[in-house]
């Protein structure tokens, strides 16, 4: 398989981190005489779905003998489905989707997390200047049972607030939420970066930042059918180290880093480049495993809705892999290299 889509191109780049892009497209190439296959998806303009473009761009992928294919898709419920129709092997993915398909018939698992808090924000247009400002008006979620959902419900409830006292309206990814919000279409919606910063260019305002004292949650992961990752151990193995050791570049070399992200968000300005790396550095999970509070708050919280076929986290996680891995030293060797 070839990369289909691994960073876009930018259309100039400054600052430091400019260099880097010479590195990143050498990289690429070397994936090419990979072994084993592997197609995994991402959700785009979403920091915390990044690990398989940085490994392909720091070429860790070839290294583990793995040839990828990183899949774009819009929105983590479609996700699931493409995983679930078996075009592709793991999606990086919210786990409240997990929880909610397993519901619903599937058999998928967590098997790491990339982000243990919830990071969104909620932006609203300048004449918003409280929550009770949105009783009665539209908000925009990308779609039902998405993190955007989930992260409006938190913001509600929050506030005293509840879905009632709103119209929630799925519009999709951040683009379409951004152009709808901007044209007056609706008052609200929940962003990450740099879905934030670019809201803030654009003259919405911020009422609520969730990643500030909120309760540890999963938003992000690795996600495969169960009977997938039971049968190709050392092919996930092998993946997650991959992955592991591209977002350790990252996080050890800042012009690497934001290089990768202003190919991948076609931009150069720097308030995105600088405050998405930043939100990286501060939120993405660096051993790679979900913490047991972030779990169960996501599934406590999908089950209010019914959405749930326990309360029991090994029903949607499976850290079997992680757990190796730290048994192996493969964590303390990369914090060694790369001196995290």
């Amino acid at each position: 398989m070839q990369i289909e889509r691994v960073v876009h191109g930018a259309r100039r780049l400054r600052g430091s981190f400019a260099a880097a892009l010479v590195a990143i497209t050498a990289n690429l190439g070397a994936s090419a005489a990979a072994q084993d296959t592997f197609a995994v998806g991402t959700v785009t303009g979403d920091i915390t779905s990044f690990g398989p473009l940085f490994a392909a761009a720091a070429g860790t992928y070839a290294k583990y003998n793995i040839n990828p294919e990183l899949v774009t898709i819009e929105g983590g419920s479609r996700g699931v489905q493409v995983l679930l129709s078996g075009k592709i092997q793991a999606m990086q993915v919210g786990f409240s989707v997990v929880v909610a398909a397993n519901h619903q018939g599937a058999d998928v698992r967590l098997v790491t997390a990339s982000c243990n808090v919830m990071p969104m924000s909620i932006y609203v247009v300048p004449s918003v200047k409280s929550p009770a400002d949105l009783k009665g008006a539209k908000v925009a979620i990308s779609a039902f049972t998405s993190e955007t959902d989930k992260a409006l419900t938190l913001a509600l409830r929050q506030w005293n607030m509840t879905r009632k006292d709103v119209i929630v309206t799925p519009l999709g990814g951040t683009p379409q939420r951004l152009a709808a919000q901007l044209a007056g279409q609706v008052v609200a919606s929940p962003y990450a970066p740099p879905g934030t910063f670019t809201a803030r260019e654009k003259g919405l305002v911020e009422l609520l930042d969730l990643s500030n004292g909120g309760a540890p949650w999963v938003f992000n992961g690795l996600v495969m059918n169960r009977d997938f990752a039971s049968k190709n151990v050392d092919l996930t193995k092998r993946f997650i180290k991959a992955n592991v050791e591209g977002v350790y570049k990252a996080l050890a070399d800042e012009s690497f880093g934001k290089a990768v992200l202003a190919k991948e968000f076609k931009t150069d300005n720097p308030a995105i480049v600088d405050g998405t790396y930043a939100a990286f550095k501060k939120n993405y999970a660096r051993d790679f495993t979900p913490t047991p509070q972030a779990v169960q708050n996501v599934i406590n919280e999908t089950a209010l809705s019914g959405e749930v076929i326990s309360i029991n986290p090994t029903d949607y996680v499976d850290t079997a892999a992680i757990d190796a891995l730290n048994k192996e030293g493969f964590f303390d060797e990369m914090r060694k290299r790369y001196g995290l």
